[in-house]
């Protein structure tokens, strides 16, 4: 039996868009330190194995006191064996990162598209694997690879995509995993784990990201860990997903039909933020939407005490201004004419359409009233 993790997508020195500079710093300090959270993890549990599956930096950011931290934390955990696949981010170069890493000798790093592996006879297990060695990579180089010994325990760690067939990222499919007979798949490149899914003897996951970085990495991120055992040919896999992150991306809806002032609003979102325990570990951002009193907005000021909690609070504005819509259809002035050519934003638009027409109507009405609307 064999002690594992699976990690990948970590994206050291990323930059994070966040409206305040010193956050976004802070925040890429928080992604070092859940990398150290899982290092330290690894010296605790007696991790023997950890697969990281590519990405561990990021093109173009990537700096010596980077791959410093790598090296140390490496080093600081001379009992696991670190296999790395190197992904379309921290792709390998003869000159680069990995190349001039100087990582201790239990880091071992594929080098090449081909498909290679390596053997580590005091675990009973063999690790294959490939490297990009450009930041695209459009096919899949273990389409047809199987085991070499299928009484060991074997692994197979690669970043690539299974999301699409013409993905320029390694496609492979998860029929392709299957066929290729591996007793688990550490995979990275989806930064959204999608839980360990397994067909016969052969399991495979994505372990997502380690911490999110934008709205698109909603929840909780870490890494998956647990144990690999095979014993006279029967296989047997505990594996779980454990979480790392300081903090978690949530995107919300909240409905508001028939609010009249900024206070409902913020009435709403106080009992959203309380049912879904979002708190100081969370980025939330919440789209407000429904039918609304044509005088109500949405500003991230009249929220500020509703969003004082969170890390940080983003509000977009997609409610649709509540006018008599039947007698605008039916007027033939310029005012159900205005009416009539936002009506499709206002019914099929994107959120981002809806809230633009549902502004131009609040004002275009207001304008050919004669009243000034203003927007505070």
């Amino acid at each position: 039996m064999i002690k594992i993790i699976h990690t990948g997508d970590l994206h050291l020195d990323a930059p994070f868009t966040l409206e305040d500079p010193s956050r976004a710093r802070e925040r890429r300090d928080e992604l070092r330190e859940s990398f150290r959270a899982l290092t330290a993890y690894i010296r605790d549990e007696g991790i023997e194995l950890c697969l990281m599956a590519g990405d561990l930096t990021e093109r173009g950011y990537a700096t010596k006191e980077t791959a410093d931290l790598l090296a140390s934390e490496f080093a600081a955990c001379p009992g696991c064996r670190f296999v790395i696949a190197p992904g379309n981010h921290d792709y390998y170069r003869p000159d680069g990162f990995y190349a001039g890493g100087g990582f201790p000798k239990n880091v071992y790093v594929f080098t090449e598209t081909a498909p290679s592996s390596f053997d580590f006879p005091e675990l009973g297990c063999t690790v294959y694997g490939f490297a990009f060695t450009a930041p695209y990579l459009d096919r899949n180089p273990m389409q047809g690879v199987r085991p070499d010994d299928p009484s060991r325990i074997n692994v197979l760690c690669a970043h690539a995509d299974t999301s699409s067939p013409i993905s320029r990222y390694c496609p492979m499919t998860e029929r392709d995993i299957v066929d290729c007979g591996f007793d688990y798949a550490a995979l990275g490149h989806i930064h959204n784990s999608r839980g360990i899914k397994h067909e016969g003897n052969v399991y495979w996951a994505y372990c997502g990201a380690l911490e999110g970085r934008d709205y698109s990495e909603s929840g909780y991120k870490g890494a998956i860990t647990g144990t690999l055992d095979k014993r006279d040919g029967l296989l047997s896999v505990s594996l779980r997903g454990m979480r790392f992150s300081r903090r978690r991306y949530a995107d919300d809806r909240l409905n508001v039909t028939g609010a009249a002032e900024p206070a409902e609003a913020a009435e709403a979102l106080s009992a959203l933020i309380a049912r879904n325990g979002y708190g100081s570990d969370t980025l939330l951002r919440v789209t407000f939407e429904g039918s609304v009193s044509p005088s109500f907005s949405v500003s991230k000021s009249d929220l500020s005490v509703a969003a004082d909690g969170l890390y940080s609070f983003e509000p977009i504005d997609a409610t649709v201004p509540l006018f008599d819509r039947e007698k605008l259809e039916r007027d033939s002035t310029i005012r159900g004419a205005f009416y009539r050519r936002l009506r499709p934003d206002l019914e099929h638009g994107t959120p981002e359409e809806r809230a633009r027409a549902a502004a131009a109507l609040r004002y275009g009405l207001a304008a050919l009233d004669g009243n000034e609307f203003v927007d505070f």
